[in-house]
């Protein structure tokens, strides 16, 4: 307990800078927070505008000579989509181009386009501060035990390493293995609480949802305030899964949204209040069908800006998932939150030897293979598995490296691999990763 005092302490003093300038963003009046918005929107469209791999676009922009000009044509900018960040921005030749320290990542493809992409040491460190950030305003203290219900690399097949051991043990982090989950992991999680209460518990919403489920179901029972705080991350949030969850443990899962790419973006600060963007570090827009600024209340597109991120540039970047924003939500200075989210679902599924197991398991399986341009599960009513893949193909090395690997989890839940053309997408034009039939 006194080492991860004091490992709390090193870290929140670590993070103390940038997490002030969001508590200083948060204070300015709208016209401030425009102005400083517009500067940050500035510095970044003049630094891609200078790189060697810039789009036409950008260097135009970046003849601006005043933030406020930048507002003016900000809108008639290209849209980023992973398809272009694939194709276009490949994050080792750019690391080796620019000279970019940070680290190489990929997204596992939560709306069935795995994306690589590269982070620079700055964005690394603003996408610690935005968790750390969202956790305290969500209730979270340092020190406080945390369960962390997640898909980890060693249920791919890839055993954590020493240091990340230790850094859990240190951060009183508890994972919950989630690619397959069941009663002994409900268990686990109940025994942790009973130990080390009170507690915050985080992880996929399916997941959330099932260990409620089963608490509920196995008549469990935790002492009130024993579970202090809950929120989920990776998945639609839906108002089944908090009322659910709040039944089973005496509190709501709040919702906190991002992904790999920016980190966390936007979170809820109390059950049933719109999600709060992390500005000035995310800058966001909605655009409808016509690539225009969506009307309150009118579903569309989220673009995402980050005003940090000087590897891969995530400018109006469309992350794929589609939103709305109330009138009292937005002001001169943009959009301050999201009142409703319509992004990513994967659910769970189960398997022919009963065990369950999260389908968020696909996107990070598929993250390791850069010859996957977009993916689609398909389970039949039978329970069949189907993997539908477009892209370059495999060697017959790495179709049996990944056969390899389904079988570590799957076990003989056979899956049947396909390639085609290409995905197609919902009227709506979204790639769904899973489709149970």
């Amino acid at each position: 307990m006194f080492l991860s005092k004091l490992t709390w302490q090193a870290y929140s003093r670590f993070l103390a800078r940038p997490i002030a300038g969001l508590e200083r963003f948060s204070a300015l009046n709208p016209a401030g927070q425009r102005q400083a918005l517009a500067a940050r929107l500035l510095a970044q469209i003049r630094y891609f505008g200078s790189r060697e791999d810039t789009l036409p676009e950008w260097r135009e922009a970046a003849r601006v000579t005043r933030p406020e000009e930048l507002w003016e044509i900000w809108p008639s900018l290209p849209t980023v989509t992973k398809p272009m960040l694939n194709a276009h921005f490949e994050p080792v030749e750019m690391q080796r181009r620019f000279r970019l320290n940070g680290r190489l990542n990929a997204t596992g493809g939560s709306t069935g386009e795995p994306t690589h992409f590269f982070l620079d040491t700055p964005m690394l460190r603003a996408s610690r501060g935005a968790h750390l950030y969202s956790q305290l305003r969500m209730g979270w203290r340092p020190g406080m035990a945390t369960i962390i219900v997640w898909g980890s690399d060693r249920d791919i097949g890839t055993q954590a390493g020493w240091f990340r051991q230790t850094a859990q043990y240190l951060y009183r982090h508890h994972m919950i293995p989630g690619f397959a989950i069941g009663d002994r992991s409900v268990a686990e999680i109940h025994e942790i609480i009973r130990t080390e209460a009170p507690v915050a518990i985080y992880g996929y919403s399916s997941l959330l949802e099932f260990v409620a489920e089963r608490t509920l179901a196995l008549g469990r029972q935790t002492a009130a305030g024993s579970v202090a705080v809950a929120w989920n991350g990776g998945e639609m949030l839906y108002d089944r899964q908090v009322q659910l969850f709040k039944r089973a443990f005496g509190v709501p899962i709040l919702n906190r949204y991002g992904g790999r790419e920016l980190s966390a973006t936007a979170f809820q600060e109390a059950e049933a209040a719109p999600l709060r963007m992390l500005r000035p570090w995310v800058f966001l827009e909605i655009v409808n069908d016509a690539g225009k600024p969506a009307a309150p209340g009118e579903i569309g597109r989220l673009l995402l800006t980050s005003t940090i991120c000087r590897g891969t540039p995530f400018l109006r970047y469309d992350i794929g998932d589609l939103g709305a924003y109330a009138e009292n939500d937005r002001d001169e200075s943009g959009i301050r939150s999201i009142q409703t989210l319509h992004g990513r679902h994967s659910g769970s599924l189960r398997l022919d030897d009963g065990r369950t197991i999260s389908c968020i398991y696909w996107n990070h399986l598929l993250k390791d293979y850069p010859e996957v341009a977009q993916f689609q599960v398909r389970v039949s009513r039978e329970g069949r598995i189907s993997l539908l893949l477009a892209g370059r193909g495999f060697s017959a090395a790495r179709s049996e490296r990944l056969s390899a690997t389904l079988r570590l989890l799957l076990r003989d839940q056979q899956v049947d691999l396909r390639w085609i053309e290409t995905i197609p997408r919902t009227a709506q034009g979204k790639l769904l990763q899973v489709v149970q039939e």
